[in-house]
């Protein structure tokens, strides 16, 4: 579908009480002259008409119940409205599952006339991932501070991937219900923090301590829009096969990335495990802060990674681990990578007796 390039447009992400009305942005206000002579206004889309009441400025009652139920409008879609003059609307709706296509299109049919007028509002993943930049997705835990502090910190890759550091603007998050939150973006210390919001929909979506969650990004422009998933641990860890491109450091094509050592006397005095430094580069975990431990009755320890002096390994959680699994001073120990995602998980096996070659320095 064509739009006149020639009419000035406005784009409303719909949010919680849309079905009441919507606002029309202030700053379009300028190009609706004696729009206050106007009691109605006429929304046009698919070749039918819908007349809404016109109050200051926002487009209610009248036909705008029809027009949201016959449209199919729901929370996370996009409209965009296109004044034809004298308070007519030409409206577009796009749901967030066809985003990426079909705002392309009309992207691409929008600069042959238009240059990149709209393009520098909306640049939407598909064309990121295609020129090679941006990163779609991020995982993450829910830590202590996400409930005590009410934020969420946005891992420092994805934060530059996308342009967040040092950006002050919106982020609409659409979570698993199709509820939309609008929250905001903040850098301090060049990390990204999500605030604005963070508590109300961390308890609206029964976020506890040790959740993991996904966010998707659907849209990245002045306000990105991102989709929300709580990610089931038992069945992420169930999958342990590892792509061959990834394996580091195993006996064969087939195995995990893992090594064989025994437990020191450092390894309980002091509560810390260092890890062997070519195992941790050859499988990129020095840029990683924590990781997630399995033990032998499949249970879950998150635990935090980072340098101790000259070493790098497990700094915090370590001890309970082996207070509860009742590791000793001279324990053999198997330390298998079973997923290097974004938050690594490790099978522990505990006093260990296989007779498979090893990957074992002395450290």
């Amino acid at each position: 579908m064509k739009i006149p390039p020639v009419k000035p447009h406005f784009f409303k992400p719909i949010q919680p009480g849309f079905k009441h009305g919507l606002r029309i942005p202030v700053g379009f206000l300028k190009y609706l002259k004696g729009h206050n002579q106007y009691e109605h206004a006429i929304l046009k889309r698919a070749g039918k008409k819908w007349k809404v009441k016109v109050n200051g400025y926002r487009l209610e009652d009248g036909n705008w119940k029809e027009f949201v139920e016959e449209n199919d409008v729901q929370l996370g879609f996009i409209l965009v409205f296109r004044h034809e003059g004298n308070m007519k609307f030409e409206v577009s709706i796009f749901d967030s599952s066809h985003c990426d296509r079909e705002y392309a299109e009309y992207l691409q049919e929008q600069e042959a006339h238009t240059g990149e007028e709209i393009s520098k509002k909306f640049k939407f993943k598909e064309a990121a991932n295609h020129n090679g930049f941006g990163q779609s997705q991020f995982e993450c835990i829910v830590r202590p501070y996400c409930i005590s502090k009410c934020y969420l910190r946005l891992p420092k890759k994805f934060a530059m991937a996308n342009g967040l550091i040092n950006k002050r603007c919106g982020v609409i998050i659409r979570d698993q219900r199709q509820r939309s939150w609008n929250l905001r973006l903040v850098t301090h210390n060049s990390i990204v923090h999500v605030v604005g919001g963070w508590s109300e929909f961390r308890v609206a979506n029964d976020l506890k301590e040790g959740d993991y969650m996904m966010f998707e990004v659907v849209a990245n422009g002045e306000k990105p829009i991102w989709k929300f998933h709580v990610i089931d641990l038992r069945l992420k860890i169930s999958d342990v096969t590892t792509p061959k491109s990834q394996v580091a450091a195993s006996t064969s094509a087939d195995a995990n990335p893992h090594f064989i050592s025994t437990i020191k006397p450092y390894t309980i005095r002091k509560a810390v495990l260092y890890l062997p430094m070519d195992f941790v580069k050859s499988n990129g975990l020095m840029d990683r802060s924590e990781m997630i431990l399995v033990d032998e009755k499949q249970r879950l320890w998150l635990v935090q990674l980072g340098r101790i002096q000259r070493h790098f390994g497990i700094t915090s959680g370590w001890r309970q681990f082996i207070k509860t699994n009742g590791v000793h001073v001279g324990d053999t120990y198997k330390f298998e990578l079973t997923n290097n995602g974004t938050v690594p998980i490790v099978h522990f096996h505990c006093k260990y007796t296989g007779k498979d070659a090893r990957y074992h320095r002395s450290h």
